[in-house]
């Protein structure tokens, strides 16, 4: 027994004895314009601009509020026509643009309303978002330039869309629609909804929302007819509305559906978010860098959408 029981000892030892000092070289903060821009075919371009966060800085929602920007000078240029973009505060904003903010900030229309930053639009209708056209947005900061182009690719048609009942009850139902991809690789999807019939008198709903895995892209069925199946991702503000089938639309909802067509690159980016977002935490994740389109000392998307749209009353 102790010729086994030495080694054993002895490596305990040299393991607890050795020792070494490691210093990590942790990089200085830099501080980086976050830029978060959308435009539809059809509507005027919203850009929300922000200062990247220091890790070490207190996080409250005064410094949230103070990352936003309202200096900058942004302009959007398409076929070499420019337009300046101007800071307009959140509470001032038409409807739709309104809706676009609450999009991108994840909230109610109501709730942006009472932020005190802006957002860069325009309401010239010549720099509306057109499809086949390349819109070029540029940024410009203390010295400092920040450009990026996005092209708004033809829409692709949504095919037979249904809402088709649950098995288990017939009242709440999921919405089914199909639609043939083009041969060409790296195409990409969003897929939106928006409820439009009356609640206590006014619109459900006044912002698009997008379900758990509502972007897609072609990597493998390229060129092939794809079926979409999703579920209903909007807030339960109707309280008749089962909250066991809180993720289902129900019988007689209105429903609008969105479905855009955007660049690969503008679809990277959203997918290298989400899985920086479910990483967080994670000792096992891989690091992983967000990708942009954006030439400068930025982060964030210049993102143009494609949509078509269609209508739908939940009913067999």
């Amino acid at each position: 027994m102790v010729k086994f029981l030495f080694p054993l000892f002895f490596s305990l030892i040299v393991l607890f004895s050795c020792t070494k000092e490691v210093i990590i070289d942790i990089p200085p903060y830099s501080e980086k314009i976050v830029v978060e821009g959308r435009i539809f075919a059809g509507e005027f371009p919203v850009i929300l601009l922000s200062r990247t966060q220091n890790i070490y800085v207190p996080t409250d929602i005064s410094n949230y509020l103070s990352s936003f920007l309202s200096d900058a000078t942004v302009h959007m240029v398409i076929d070499g026509d420019s337009v300046l973009l101007e800071p307009i505060p959140l509470n001032q904003l038409n409807e739709e643009a309104l809706a676009r903010v609450s999009e991108i900030l994840e909230i109610e229309p109501e709730e942006a309303i009472l932020i005190p930053i802006v957002a860069y639009t325009t309401t010239a209708n010549e720099f509306k978002g057109v499809v086949g056209k390349t819109h070029r947005l540029s940024i410009l900061r203390n010295g400092e330039y920040i450009y990026a182009e996005t092209t708004l690719l033809n829409p692709i048609p949504l095919a037979d869309l249904q809402w088709q009942p649950d098995e288990t009850n017939n009242q709440y139902g999921r919405l089914v629609a199909g639609f043939q991809d083009p041969s060409s690789n790296y195409d990409a999807y969003y897929w939106e909804v928006k409820r439009i019939h009356l609640f206590e008198g006014m619109p459900i709903d006044r912002s698009y929302e997008r379900p758990s895995g509502g972007y897609i892209r072609d990597k493998y069925w390229n060129g092939t007819y794809r079926t979409l199946d999703y579920g209903n991702p909007l807030k339960r503000k109707d309280t008749t509305h089962s909250v066991d089938y809180k993720r289902f639309f129900r019988f007689g909802d209105q429903v609008v559906v969105r479905f855009s067509k955007m660049e690969y690159e503008v679809y990277e980016f959203f997918r290298t978010r989400r899985e920086q977002i479910q990483n967080q935490g994670s000792p096992f994740a891989s690091p992983l860098n967000v990708k942009t389109n954006l030439v400068g000392n930025a982060v964030g998307i210049w993102a143009g959408f494609s949509p078509y749209y269609d209508t739908i009353i939940c009913q067999p």
